[in-house]
């Protein structure tokens, strides 16, 4: 066998590797595809005539490689792959081909290891154990006879997302919010079995995705899973995708939200909804902690995926939109409050106000946390500055040269703070934003 001839079988094997479900269902389309384990490259591969191969008949194999996402064909791919026969090398070589088109024949049956490795000068590789003729067995199990054991899936963790690619966009980053949802998916193509419907993942004991949690220094815990059999397991995002998903909710815990001295209530808990796609699972969480996600996704080699992402409270921040404001005729000032902790709870847990004064009036006006509706914090905040009466109502009295302030107090604190600050959980901070205010426009004169 050429070294051209044991190329074409490293693609055949490639692409054989991916099929997920049955082997001869797709084997008989001659048409098979194989993603691989970080999702960056597809590999397509045909022949002719289609079906399984056998020795001493003439293939008409065809190989491309596109990008895992945009499925954009790579022209200039390039590899390296071994070819081993017993535990031997029997050919090596390399290649910066992104498609090939050759007539290979197999000389012997059996069963042929092969390993691809650095596409594209990447740590991605392949290994693949690959039958000619009628071998449906062997020592470790034929990849192509069941799902593609081979790639390992990869987990990402990310908002209210419903596709891999805007998950992608805003995976996580640092913590998570202590309260909202989060979108677990696992990108694995290779349990994609049926291209007609959405498949599952995760659904049997053999096979189970387990979602275990701490939080404030508490042992590791594992989570149920929420009450419906439509929950057990995790969904394809969509029919063919190869893309599963389930959503995680964290619930926070009691706790003074608007610094009044009593613990605001239905905060936390773990009963939920009956659809992973409001909630697979929920946990009650406080002021920080951890969640892992783990799927044996090959319990015959015991392989398991794991990730793990975090959450914890912050340190919120006021900013205005300019750095200062002429004194017009009630010029309207706008700010901005970053505080994650806050999420999109509801309204009636946020009822909480910002102090706004000026050097010219220290008492100052209140501007309310829900103005205009804008409880989940979207929108600017506003008020307006005049030099001519009393503060009243959103208008504060200001003078040229004045700072103007605006005051939230942080009622959720991280543990340590960003200076070594020891916090409790009771513990506030008066988060404080400045601008100043500068005399009106001039007046220009147009001729």
């Amino acid at each position: 066998m050429t070294w051209k001839t044991s190329l074409l079988i490293l693609f055949a094997t490639v692409m054989v590797a991916f099929v997920p479900l049955s082997a001869y269902a797709a084997v008989d389309d001659g048409n098979l595809r194989k993603i691989t384990s970080d999702g960056q490259y597809d590999i397509g591969m045909s022949w002719q005539p289609a079906g399984p191969l056998q020795p001493g008949v003439e293939y008409l194999f065809n190989f491309e490689i596109r990008e895992g996402m945009s499925q954009k064909n790579i022209d200039d791919a390039s590899f390296n792959f071994d070819i081993v026969k017993d535990g031997t090398i029997t050919d090596s070589t390399s290649s910066s081909t992104g498609t090939l088109t050759k007539t290979i024949s197999f000389e012997e049956p059996g069963l042929v290891n092969l390993l691809l490795t650095d596409v594209n000068s990447s740590t991605q590789q392949i290994d693949f154990t690959f039958p000619v003729g009628n071998e449906k067995s062997s020592k470790n199990g034929i990849s192509f006879a069941m799902k593609n054991y081979n790639a390992e899936p990869q987990i990402y963790f990310c908002g209210n997302s419903k596709d891999l690619a805007t998950c992608l966009d805003k995976e996580l980053s640092g913590d998570a919010k202590w309260w909202g949802k989060v979108t677990i998916m696992i990108y694995a193509p290779g349990w994609n079995e049926d291209v007609q419907k959405r498949d599952r993942i995760g659904a049997t004991a053999e096979s189970a995705i387990t979602i275990t949690a701490r939080g404030d220094g508490n042992a590791n815990a594992e989570l149920g899973v929420c009450n419906d059999s439509d929950s057990e397991g995790f969904i394809e995002t969509d029919v063919n995708s190869g893309v599963f998903y389930g959503r995680l909710k964290l619930s926070a815990s009691d706790h003074d939200m608007n610094n009044d001295g009593v613990l605001d209530t239905k905060l936390g808990g773990t009963s939920c909804k009956n659809s992973p796609f409001d909630e697979y699972a929920k946990i009650e969480t406080g002021r920080d902690g951890a969640v892992t996600v783990n799927w044996e996704y090959n319990p015959e080699d015991n392989k398991t995926v794991s990730k793990t992402f975090t959450y914890g409270w912050s340190i919120a921040k006021i900013s205005f939109l300019e750095d200062e404001y002429p004194l017009d005729d009630r010029n309207k000032v706008q700010f901005k409050l970053k505080e994650k902790d806050l999420g999109d709870m509801p309204k009636n847990k946020i009822d909480l106000n910002y102090r706004v004064w000026s050097d010219s009036d220290l008492a100052g006006i209140l501007v309310e946390a829900t103005q205009d509706g804008n409880w989940k914090q979207k929108k600017p905040y506003f008020f307006y500055i005049q030099d001519h009466e009393e503060s009243n109502g959103d208008n504060l009295y200001a003078q040229e040269g004045d700072t103007l302030y605006v005051e939230y107090v942080d009622t959720t604190l991280p543990a340590i703070g960003p200076n070594g600050e020891q916090w409790s959980k009771s513990d506030t901070l008066d988060i404080i934003g400045t601008t100043s205010v500068t005399s009106g426009y001039p007046y220009v004169t147009l001729r």
